[in-house]
């Protein structure tokens, strides 16, 4: 199978490593330098031609083929077996609802994060228990780092060019879990969103960072969830200004004393949405006059009431709820960009798996 470019680099295997950073075609991290064998090698995983195209990346709008996410995923140390992961990932945020523009070129410090369910979480040990967001997974760094890059090299998010993050995020490296399904008491994400339980998928999620939710003390469903409310409303948070969809991470042990107690993903989302809000009186004027009521469908967020409140996510519905980590009383709060971007899935195309 030829590739369709090659570039010679003169030196040997550390004269490519800087000539690929001097380019600017790396994350600031040594990557693997992708040859023509290696490439081939991980093409031979797709279920696709080379010359498909997977979706359009923005700013650039350039077209995200099989072989151009294939050089990426090489240079990102993925295994050939991980590539239909990594297509799939980027078709998600090639789709218009999942809005990879503003992604791309805001200063939010927002990334993907990207959710694994079904058979191929599995068969690639994707790491959906302890230190899932963490380090020392292959599968789950070099998959989420395989789409940084992509977004780097094909979609043109170049930091200090288009990406213009303030500060930005250390999820801006990688960032991708599976599902704890094993040890959740609730169905599996895609199954909550129409897929079958032995189908594999992968979902985008923008977030912008991580809030950690620690309880190990409560054993009610409703004190524990009275700790849930007061840990997602900060008000300095782009769900708070302007809606969209937040996502929590819950632990197992969590999940666990709110199925106990007869809380289903539906009931947990309702009662986050009637109860974390945050008070009129938190905000300054200047961000009630020109975020929260230009921004947040003004007839229903406009009181100028001290007392009144506003909600994180604009309708219970607009709340993501997956299971994943290990042993200890821990969930996370992962705010998203806002309204402009929803959460999409994708199936990932492993015939022997499907």
């Amino acid at each position: 199978m030829a590739l369709q470019k090659t570039l010679a680099v003169q030196g040997d295997l550390a004269d490519a490593i800087e000539y690929f950073i001097d380019k600017g075609w790396t994350d600031g991290l040594p990557v693997i330098p992708p040859t023509t064998e290696l490439v081939e090698r991980m093409l031979r995983h797709s279920t696709r031609a080379p010359e498909d195209v997977l979706g359009v990346l923005p700013p650039s709008r350039a077209e995200a083929t099989v072989h151009a996410v294939a050089v990426n995923a090489v240079m990102a140390g993925c295994r050939p077996e991980y590539l239909p992961v990594v297509e799939s990932a980027i078709e998600a945020i090639a789709d218009p609802a999942f809005s990879l523009f503003g992604i791309q070129a805001t200063t939010n410090p927002v990334t993907p994060l990207l959710v694994v369910n079904g058979p191929v979480g599995t068969a690639l040990a994707l790491n959906s228990k302890s230190n899932c967001l963490g380090n020392g997974t292959r599968s789950n760094a070099t998959i989420g780092r395989a789409l940084r890059l992509c977004m780097q090299n094909i979609g043109g998010g170049l930091p200090g060019l288009m990406d213009m993050a303030t500060q930005g995020q250390p999820g801006k490296f990688t960032m991708c879990i599976a599902e704890n399904e094993e040890e959740s008491p609730w169905e599996p994400f895609h199954v909550e969103h129409g897929f079958d339980r032995e189908v594999s998928t992968v979902t985008a999620i923008s977030v912008t960072g991580t809030f950690q939710i620690h309880d190990g003390y409560s054993k009610s469903a409703l004190d524990l969830l009275q700790t849930f409310s007061s840990s997602c409303v900060p008000v300095g948070s782009t769900n708070m200004h302007i809606g969209g969809g937040p996502l929590l991470i819950v632990g197992p042990e969590h999940a666990e004393i709110l199925h106990g107690a007869g809380f289903s993903k539906a009931d947990m989302k309702g009662y986050l949405y009637e109860t974390a809000r945050a008070p009129v009186r938190a905000y300054s004027q200047a961000m009630l006059r020109y975020s929260v009521h230009n921004m947040r469908r003004p007839r229903r967020f406009a009181s100028t009431n001290p007392e009144s409140t506003i909600p994180l996510a604009d309708s219970a519905e607009d709340i993501s709820i997956v299971v994943a980590g290990g042993p200890g009383g821990h969930s996370v709060f992962l705010p998203s960009m806002g309204a402009h971007t929803r959460p999409v899935t994708r199936v990932v195309k492993i015939p022997s798996l499907q």
